[in-house]
């Protein structure tokens, strides 16, 4: 068996927000906790999860820095056209590529959201 990518973990020191943002992208964010561990959020994608965790402004050893990641969308016109939210997070708009349509935003925490249409 291949191996498969099981989770991404990403540290936000704006973890409502984060939460929010990856909610309006069309995610069932969760909040979730493992043992005594701290509460994060957790959302499902396909059989890989993606955690958020949040971070306090003084832990500068945890940060993510510089991630991009890619995730298909049904349509970059339901995501914008959910009001101002998404208007100030677009990093590039939808545009035709090689893989398909895309669109770039920039998450709560400038880590480079990439949406492909399906």
């Amino acid at each position: 068996m291949q191996p498969f990518l099981f989770y991404v973990v990403i540290y936000s020191r704006n973890f409502v927000e984060s939460g929010k943002f990856y909610s309006k992208i069309g995610f069932n964010v969760q909040k979730h906790k493992h043992g005594d561990g701290d509460q994060h959020f957790v959302c499902k994608s396909g059989d890989t999860l993606l955690e958020i965790y949040p971070l306090p402004s003084s832990d500068n050893q945890n940060v993510t820095k510089n991630i991009k990641i890619g995730f298909k969308v049904a349509s970059h016109e339901t995501i914008l056209n959910q009001g101002e939210f998404f208007r100030q997070y677009l990093y590039l708009p939808p545009r035709k590529t090689e893989w398909g349509r895309k669109m770039s935003l920039i998450d709560p925490d400038g880590h480079i959201i990439d949406l492909f249409e399906f």
